[in-house]
Order: C-alpha cells, then sequence, then structure tokens
C-alpha cells in the first residue's frame, strides 16, 4: 500500500512501518478518515480470513498465521488511528465522538483487543484449532465491545 504525502512523496507503508509512519501521512483529518478506514477493511478482511481458514478441511495453517499475524499487528497502538480532529467534526465517519470524550473508555477497549490477539497469533502458530476458535471469539468480544460503544451503525 503507498500513499502521496503532502510534501508529493510516495510512502510505501506496509502493515508493520504504517505505525511509524502514522504522523507523515496524517497531513488532514480527511486523510487520515482515510487511511484509518482502510486500515480496519484490511483488519477486517485479515479476521474473516481467520474464521474461514479455521473451518477448511484441510486447514492451510500457513495462511492462518499469516492473517493472525495481521491481525495481531493490527491491534498494537489503536490511539494512533484516531488523533484529535478526525471524528465526526470532520467528515463522515462512523468514529463517535465518545472515541475522544472518554479517552479512558476508549483505551480500556484498545488495551482489551492489543492483549487478546496474541493468544490467536500463538494459537495459530502452534496449529491448534481448537484454540485457535477460542482466541477467535476472544479477540472478536474485543472488537465487539469497541464496535458497541465507539462505532455508529451502518446506514
Amino acid at each position: 500500500m503507498s500513499y502521496t504525502l503532502r510534501s508529493g512523496v510516495m510512502c510505501a507503508i506496509s502493515a508493520a512501518a504504517l505505525s511509524i509512519c502514522a504522523a507523515a501521512w496524517a497531513a488532514t483529518p480527511a486523510e487520515t478518515q482515510k487511511v484509518r478506514h482502510e486500515h480496519y477493511e484490511k483488519l477486517g478482511e485479515n479476521f474473516k480470513a481467520v474464521r474461514d481458514l479455521s473451518k477448511a478441511s484441510p486447514t492451510d495453517f500457513a495462511k492462518l498465521e499469516k492473517a493472525a499475524a495481521d491481525v495481531r499487528e493490527a491491534s498494537v497502538n489503536q490511539a494512533q488511528w484516531f488523533p484529535k480532529g478526525s471524528g465526526p467534526e470532520a467528515g463522515k465517519t462512523r468514529a463517535l465522538p465518545e472515541i475522544w470524550t472518554k479517552p479512558a473508555d476508549f483505551a480500556a477497549a484498545a488495551k482489551m483487543f492489543e492483549e487478546r490477539a496474541p493468544a490467536l497469533l500463538a494459537a495459530a502458530k502452534a496449529k491448534d484449532l481448537d484454540a485457535v476458535n477460542k482466541a477467535f471469539r476472544e479477540v472478536g468480544g474485543a472488537c465487539k465491545n469497541c464496535h458497541d460503544t465507539f462505532r455508529a451503525p451502518e446506514e
């Protein structure tokens, strides 16, 4: 994935490097919203891949581990995706104002996701489908917890 920065410089951003480059690409609140949306779309794709791969027979553990690793990586530092000024005041977004008006609650929800995601990756690495399914439910619960409080329903 690559983004053109305000300076006109292209920044090729892998999932791993995305958090490092966050300040560079967030030139405007609208750009921040766009990149945030793309990040969460990719996270959703990987989470669905974990679900689908865990149900496949035979299970492709290499792909399952890759998707779980991407979920784990995406779980780190959720606050970076929600800088002040990138909420509803900056344009259309499903991010609710509570992210910014209740920062301790948002931090707790983000921490839950970040703490649960490593178990999903560990289970995939161990090729333990029961543990993958258990961790998938727990990570999904963390996602739901955050969505229920900090994300508006789809229109």
